[in-house]
């Protein structure tokens, strides 16, 4: 699904201001509240840790030169489009009901406000029936070692490839209940490396701005079908449902 909305400037972090848009418009129905409740915490004290089944991401074109100027904010030269993907249909039919519910809009984040969408496109993913597929990132892809180091697909690509396989098979694991039938190989197509600078809460800490070394572009995955269809839907990479790791077939 394609959100298209009409704003002149983003902030720096809006993954950030996404994500809240994204759970206030999931708890804007009675069903997504109760939907929203299941996703994200597991009791009254403990949130839920399991792999969420969705990715998004934001798309834009923004005026570099301002940029340099005013490195909190982006301003823009193109609609906004927010493009949401996920394996659960009755997930994709709470938020929509939740996206097209005036009661929420203007929808603001600090500084930064959301009017009503311009237009709402569906998208249908190209089905994968072979074990070899192009892929394009529509957001940046993460992967790190367990120490937190990142890893990009032009350099230690042994350890990239093992742990590549890792976040796919914990993430298809825990959303499906089977992991990766046949494990990934990756083959670079023309990446390129992204830092992205993105705020995280631990537990009730106040929320800290770190840098994730990422990388973005054209890559070919190979694999069981099933699993690459998969991976279509849901991304890849550590943390897709923060705006991370989204992925189109090409």
């Amino acid at each position: 699904m394609q959100i298209q909305f009409k704003v002149e400037k983003v902030p720096l972090l809006y993954r950030n201001a996404f994500m809240s848009f994204f759970k206030e418009a999931l708890r804007a129905t009675p069903s997504g509240e109760q939907r929203f409740v299941r996703l994200f915490h597991f009791d009254r004290q403990r949130s839920n840790k399991m792999p969420k089944p969705f990715c998004f991401a934001v798309r834009f074109v923004h005026d570099r030169e301002s940029f340099q100027e005013d490195k909190d904010w982006f301003i823009l030269k193109s609609p906004l489009a927010f493009y949401f993907s996920t394996s659960d249909m009755e997930l994709l039919i709470d938020f929509y009901n939740g996206v097209i519910d005036r009661s929420i809009y203007p929808f603001s984040k600090g500084d930064f406000t959301l009017p009503y969408p311009v237009s709402i496109i569906p998208i249908k993913d190209r089905p994968i029936t072979q074990e070899v597929a192009l892929f394009q990132t529509l957001s940046p892809v993460l992967i790190e070692d367990s120490t937190g180091k990142p890893l990009l697909p032009t350099s230690q690509s042994q350890q990239f490839l093992e742990e590549l396989n890792y976040y796919a098979n914990a993430l298809l694991r825990g959303v499906r209940g089977e992991g990766l039938r046949k494990k990934l190989d990756f083959q670079p197509v023309n990446i390129r490396k992204e830092v992205v600078k993105h705020a995280i809460r631990e537990r009730e800490e106040t929320s800290r701005v770190y840098t994730f070394t990422c990388f973005s572009g054209r890559f070919i995955l190979q694999g069981d079908p099933g699993d690459l269809n998969d991976i279509q839907v849901l991304g890849i990479g550590r943390r897709r449902s923060q705006g991370f790791g989204m992925l189109e077939v090409v």
